[in-house]
């Protein structure tokens, strides 16, 4: 299938109201999603600030909010998570920082050699019933190269699909599920973040969603399979479902798909579960990496 002509044009976006609080400048980072943004304030942003950053969730899928406080604290980012949106306690991890529970730590030590969390294309929790919304992620110490995050841009992957392949999908379901790394926590039947029990074993958590999801705000539809979760399609066999299960992987991760976000120094990264995949990557041995992960709840897939 051709790639050609199946973007929109863009161009950087600049925020024009001069009643507005801030004065917001936007560099698209490829051209299937992504972008880098000054003039976002987390630790002052008002309600104006929240809705044009909600905007450009909308239109970029990932965003890099940079030219943060160096002194920003725990508290100032929970308190900007929270204005996103619930904020959620994942079950597999436990927190590093009592007084914040729903702060996650990804910390990786220069001389650690141990798993990668976020070395798989995935989108975040969508084993839960309901999957992850906007995951918000602070890079409060990053090496001076590497450690770059790859994302795939799910509404695009589904949008270049051909007719008869999507009409072959659409309607159906996929089974996505977990068991867990690391320290593992179960959670409520209801299969979302809350009332968790650190220390205790948790069983596997499964949930079918549909293939084609529709987002709650924009009513855009994206591909909703990724390469981490997604195990079977319902009313597929086995091997029916792997051999569409890894095109769809493929065609997902594809160049044109993609985009790599470049940490910085005093950078907070918001990007949205619905429309996206990402993957961390580990290439930066022998430089320390400290991250904190808030993670805004989702709605069941529809």
């Amino acid at each position: 299938m051709s790639m050609q002509n199946i973007w929109a044009p863009r161009t950087p976006v600049q925020n024009a109201d001069a009643a507005a609080s801030f004065s917001v400048e936007v560099s698209p980072v490829a051209g299937s999603m992504g972008a880098y943004v000054t003039g976002l304030d987390v630790t002052t942003i008002d309600d104006t600030g929240i809705a044009e950053l909600h905007r450009l969730l909308h239109t970029y899928k990932a965003v890099m909010l940079r030219q943060q406080r160096p002194n920003l604290s725990f508290g100032d980012y929970a308190s900007f998570g929270a204005r996103l949106g619930e904020l959620a306690v994942d079950p597999f991890v436990e927190p590093p920082i009592a007084e914040h529970p729903e702060i996650m730590g990804l910390i990786r030590e220069a001389d650690d050699t141990s798993y990668n969390f976020g070395g798989d294309w995935h989108s975040d929790g969508t084993y839960l019933e309901r999957p992850g919304g906007l995951t918000v992620l602070w890079g409060k110490d990053v090496p001076p190269f590497g450690g770059d995050t790859l994302f795939a841009n799910m509404e695009l992957a589904w949008e270049t699909l051909s007719p008869a392949f999507k009409q072959m999908l659409d309607g159906r379901r996929c089974l996505h599920a977990a068991t867990g790394l690391g320290q593992k926590a179960p959670i409520t039947r209801k299969g979302d973040y809350a009332s968790v029990n650190f220390g205790q074993e948790l069983d596997r958590i499964a949930h079918f969603h549909p293939i084609k999801r529709t987002h709650p705000e924009t009513g855009q539809r994206a591909l909703f399979v990724n390469q981490a979760y997604s195990v079977q399609i319902e009313g597929c066999t086995e091997d029916e479902s792997a051999g569409i299960l890894q095109f769809l992987f493929d065609w997902a991760q594809s160049p044109a798909m993609t985009a790599r976000l470049v940490w910085e120094p005093n950078t907070v990264m918001i990007w949205d579960n619905r429309a996206t995949t990402h993957y961390a990557i580990a290439d930066y041995g022998g430089f320390r990496r400290e991250m904190y992960r808030l993670a805004i709840t989702g709605e069941v897939p529809e």
